[in-house]
């Protein structure tokens, strides 16, 4: 009987302590369960703004067309961006394909200018979310007055009303930072046209598109391989840029011309991937295509 009744009281004990044992697993699966990663926001400078939430998963490589769309977050070269996330999970960012290192949860914007698409990955025990997040890296241009002439007057190209000048002065043949400059004849004023991207970029040719803007090339300025770069418009009064050939890493507008409602460039094409042998291709364009890309940017 004795027996019996310690085993019963036995049970009992176990039992309550199982009990409580369950019901704080079950407490603690509902507290985890509980936890959102659904909401995060990204730094860039003073400003915040919210991470996209990417629903169906996709990786950012394939995302091109769907984040066209998408608003962008403008941000200059090499700003640090700051990911945050709700609850703290594990946080992993790729660009495109590629794994962008992260130093607490920060990360570098590229130099180069253009729409970059990151996929950011949010992990928990028994949680998972993904984000994107579109940046644009656009060049900036600005005024700089200047008293001296430039060295070389042969190099000045009147526009087609010769009420202006324009050159790209300190432009040698490899590793040269060029700067673009606009000479006002009326009131003799001598402007640089600078840009944000320092040493890393250069504009290397440049031709009067009309009386109030250019077309110029730029492109990367170390290096002695690269000749040339991607085609853009510029206005000189708002300094707009628009993009006119932007061609494949293995092209680059190595030099243009422009003639009535023709726009005859030469590309030059990377045969190898240490994009050393390659060859000169003639190309053209209708003016008529140009002003279609200028009307869509405004």
């Amino acid at each position: 009987m004795k027996k019996n009744m310690f085993m019963l009281l036995l049970t009992l004990m176990l039992s309550g302590c199982l009990g409580i044992e369950k019901g704080e697993t079950e407490a603690s699966i509902d507290e985890v369960e509980a936890i959102t990663i659904d909401k995060g926001t990204i730094t860039i400078g003073k400003t915040e703004s919210e991470l996209i939430l990417n629903e169906e998963g996709y990786e950012a490589i394939h995302l091109s067309e769907y984040t066209k769309q998408l608003p962008s977050i403008v941000a200059r070269p090499n700003e640090t961006a700051t990911i945050h996330i709700d609850n703290d999970p594990n946080v992993s960012v790729y660009l495109w394909d590629k794994n962008v290192p992260l130093k607490l949860n920060s990360f570098s914007i590229p130099y180069e200018t253009g729409l970059y698409v990151y996929n950011i990955e949010a992990k928990r025990p028994t949680k998972k979310a993904n984000f994107i997040a579109v940046i644009e890296v656009p060049y900036e241009f600005k005024r700089v007055q200047r008293e001296k002439e430039p060295d070389d007057p042969k190099a000045w190209i009147p526009s087609p009303n010769g009420e202006k000048q324009v050159m790209i002065e300190g432009l040698g043949e490899f590793e040269a930072n060029g700067t673009i400059v606009l000479k006002e004849l009326a009131s003799n004023t001598i402007e640089n046209i600078d840009f944000n991207h320092g040493f890393q970029w250069t504009a290397k040719k440049i031709a009067w598109y009309d009386n109030d803007s250019v077309l110029t090339t730029i492109g990367f300025v170390h290096g002695t391989v690269t000749r040339g770069g991607n085609l853009y418009h510029l206005n000189l009064t708002t300094l707009e840029l628009t993009p006119i050939l932007e061609l494949p890493v293995k092209e680059e507008v190595a030099d243009f011309s422009i003639e009535g409602n023709l726009l005859t460039y030469e590309v030059h094409v990377y045969e190898d991937d240490d994009m050393i042998k390659g060859y000169m291709e003639t190309r053209t364009l209708e003016r008529s295509t140009i002003e279609e890309k200028l009307k869509r940017k405004n």
